[in-house]
């Protein structure tokens, strides 16, 4: 596997194709990151974060948080 922003992903060799037309280039882009979709989508979860901060678990906004930083770092 490979280490990416949300965890360890498969890389394409490491999967099995047979009898599917899926070539590099096309698992290149449907696991690509894309940094600034991800950022707008952490700016769009802040209002809600936000209004449930009261209910919800330290764990759930530790995680995001370590999200941002690791999308940072790309």
């Amino acid at each position: 596997g490979q280490e990416t922003m949300i965890g360890i992903a498969p890389q394409y060799s490491e999967l099995n194709w047979t009898g599917l037309s899926f070539t590099p280039e096309q698992f290149k882009t449907v696991t690509s990151i894309d940094k600034a979709a991800w950022e707008e989508e952490f700016k769009s979860h802040d209002a809600h974060f936000e209004l449930l901060s009261y209910h919800m678990p330290q764990e759930l906004i530790d995680t995001k948080a370590a999200l941002e930083q690791r999308l940072a770092a790309l």
